[in-house]
């Protein structure tokens, strides 16, 4: 194959999903980006800003703005390190956690709804290739 019909195909089907995510965290009063913050926290428990900003893929400096807002919507907590007064943990608030609480399960039920087009058989095997082209750029 010559031309760029694959590459053209997985960028469609990527903004068509952010397009789908974005609608839907809009509707929490949220961006993708503010949602998949939550999101670590949510599975992970309390995080540094950097660890948090390496799982969400995304520089340091908007993780930084992300997390301030987050903080100010009451969706987060800061706790600064005993040891270290420059370091700190974020976790989510209770209000964070009674959001995600709400609206995580919608967010799983849609994006399956999406991926259960798929056999399990199919899923693996997308899963497999596209980590073959992840792992290659």
């Amino acid at each position: 194959m010559n031309d760029l019909k694959t590459i053209t195909i997985l960028f469609r089907a990527k903004n068509a999903l952010d397009e789908l995510i974005k609608a839907q965290t809009e509707r929490f009063g949220l961006n993708p980006t503010e949602f998949a913050a939550l999101e670590v926290l949510y599975h992970k428990g309390p995080l540094t800003p950097n660890v948090i900003s390496s799982k969400v893929l995304i520089a340091h400096s908007s993780m930084s703005y992300v997390i301030h807002r987050l903080v100010e919507k009451g969706l987060l907590e800061r706790t600064v390190h005993a040891g270290d007064k420059r370091s700190a943990q974020l976790s989510l608030s209770p209000t964070g956690n009674e959001l995600m609480d709400r609206v995580y399960p919608d967010h799983v039920a849609t994006l399956r709804q999406i991926l259960d087009r798929l056999s399990p058989t199919e899923e693996k095997h997308l899963q497999d290739l596209l980590k073959i082209l992840g792992q290659s750029t």
